[in-house]
């Protein structure tokens, strides 16, 4: 028996829809006098109800190619004409634009990767994505071309708009979301991160980072290596690059990595002691565990409690996920009363199965206090 919710909540319809598909056509009409806005419309909602999300990204894209030139250079101009004015360049975060922007340069990565056109596609990859991210959109040049596609990259490390030094780094992270795999030696995609570690903006800054806990779930010594260098390299204000440290090793410390752990300044052999350990034994669906406890600090240091649960999978077996409880620096003698809550109700990203279930504390990557409890319909 597993349960699991439903979802209530729908992005396909929310980003790609009658409204968003309008505003593309009416740019492109704009850009072309020929195109048939009404017709484009029409043949692209039709099928919406039947897709999900990415499939209506391609679906847009294949309606596309019925009313734009077959010649490519063509289709680019109309294409480029009918972008909108790029996003604010004096702003430095969460400013991703429109999602249906995204299409252009799927577009042209579908129809311009090729020995012809690879130099004007990937010019029109750098404006687009001053509109929408193109971090998708290049994959395809970095299978393809990619001596050509990462000298591209390097000079979009160094452009003067954000959006663009953003897509040298999300666009080579090893694990990016809804695209295809890169597949870049390790040591490539550092290259560019070495260049971009110093940046003034949180919305490239996060990327390097985010590239860097991608390549940690491949290695981490090199992720480990890059850290403590940009640390002696002081090209960065130094509490971004604790930020950025630390959400570069997030997938390592949820792990308990000892380089990660002690990089930030975690003893890897803390001193502590756990006693009134006190955790629900049953469990309905619908209600939460809870967890209480007293951990005492045994010394001057930085500790990171967790809370690790360990789910009944469908086939018997545990998976494992990490809920944060109390991080930061305590004295020696410091008394901590725990009490961690979990609900058990069902969502739409975990499926749970009744049975029985395992919690435990983790210190600074020190386990503690296993103890079995049970699932119940």
């Amino acid at each position: 028996m597993s349960i699991k919710a439903k979802p209530s909540f729908s992005l396909k319809d929310q980003l790609f829809n009658q409204t968003s598909v309008g505003k593309l056509s009416t740019r492109l009409s704009a850009a072309d006098p020929t195109f048939k806005k009404k017709a484009f419309e029409r043949d692209v909602l039709a099928r919406f109800p039947e897709l999900e999300l990415k499939e209506r990204i391609h679906w847009i894209v294949t309606t596309l190619e019925d009313y734009l030139p077959a010649e490519f250079s063509a289709a680019r101009d109309i294409l480029a004409s009918a972008l909108p004015e790029p996003l604010d360049p004096n702003r430095s975060d969460d400013d991703f634009g429109e999602f249906i922007w995204v299409v252009p340069g799927e577009y042209v990565a579908k129809h311009g990767c090729t020995d012809e056109s690879l130099g004007e596609a990937l010019d029109f990859l750098r404006e687009a994505t001053k509109r929408f991210t193109s971090e998708g959109a290049i994959r395809p040049f970095l299978k393809h071309y990619p001596d050509e596609t990462m000298a591209f990259v390097h000079d979009c490390a160094t452009d003067t708009n954000y959006h663009v030094r953003r897509l040298a780094s999300e666009g080579i992270r090893p694990f990016l979301p809804w695209a295809m795999r890169a597949n870049l030696p390790i040591d490539t995609i550092v290259e560019v991160l070495d260049r971009l570690h110093g940046d003034s903006t949180r919305f490239v800054t996060r990327s390097v980072a985010n590239t860097l806990n991608d390549i940690s779930r491949l290695d981490a010594e090199p992720v480990i290596d890059t850290l403590r260098r940009w640390q002696g390299a002081d090209q960065q204000d130094a509490s971004e690059l604790a930020w950025m440290t630390r959400h570069a090793l997030r997938t390592l410390l949820k792990a308990d990595h000892p380089a990660a752990l002690t990089l930030l300044g975690y003893s890897t052999q803390p001193k502590f002691r756990v006693s009134n350990t006190a955790a629900t034994d049953i469990v309905n669906v619908g209600e939460s565990f809870q967890w209480t406890c007293t951990l005492i600090s045994l010394s001057k240091q930085k500790l990171k409690v967790t809370l690790r649960l360990h789910f009944l999978k469908a086939n018997g077996t545990h998976s494992t996920k990490v809920f944060a409880v109390k991080d930061g620096q305590f004295n020696k003698g410091d008394t901590i009363e725990i009490e961690k809550r979990q609900p058990f109700k069902p969502i739409t990203t975990r499926t749970l199965y009744p049975g029985t279930h395992y919690a435990e504390l983790v210190v600074n990557g020190i386990a503690r206090k296993k103890l079995a409890f049970e699932l119940v319909a």
